[in-house]
């Protein structure tokens, strides 16, 4: 995870903290079909490392229903996106805002 909490303090310190970041799963498919799939447990400890780190908004990619692919307000905690895949089942922002604490959310919203 060395790797990993290098590029996290990279993306906080330069980017900001406010800035997404995706961990998605490999799936061998085609020509890579005899590698084998990332563990859910190493996306786990990515995705741990990179709040460690600061970074606010860390996602879980091609796990479906992992906890990891909903957005979560960090200062409530409270889950502002709920999503299954690619498909939003909540959204709890208006806009641009928390609807629980009211505090911005960075992102470009419609509502």
């Amino acid at each position: 995870m060395g790797k990993i909490r290098e590029m996290c303090k990279w993306i906080a310190n330069e980017l900001g903290e406010g800035t997404p970041l995706h961990f998605a799963r490999f799936y061998p498919l085609h020509r890579l079909a005899d590698l084998p799939q990332t563990p859910v447990s190493t996306l786990d400890r990515a995705r741990e490392t990179a709040l460690e780190e600061g970074l606010e908004f860390v996602y879980v990619a091609r796990v479906t229903g992992h906890q990891g692919e909903n957005t979560f307000r960090p200062g409530c905690h409270e889950k502002v996106i709920a999503r299954t895949g690619f498909i939003i089942d909540e959204n709890h922002i208006t806009g641009g805002k928390c609807d629980f604490c009211a505090r911005p959310i960075p992102g470009l919203w419609n509502s």
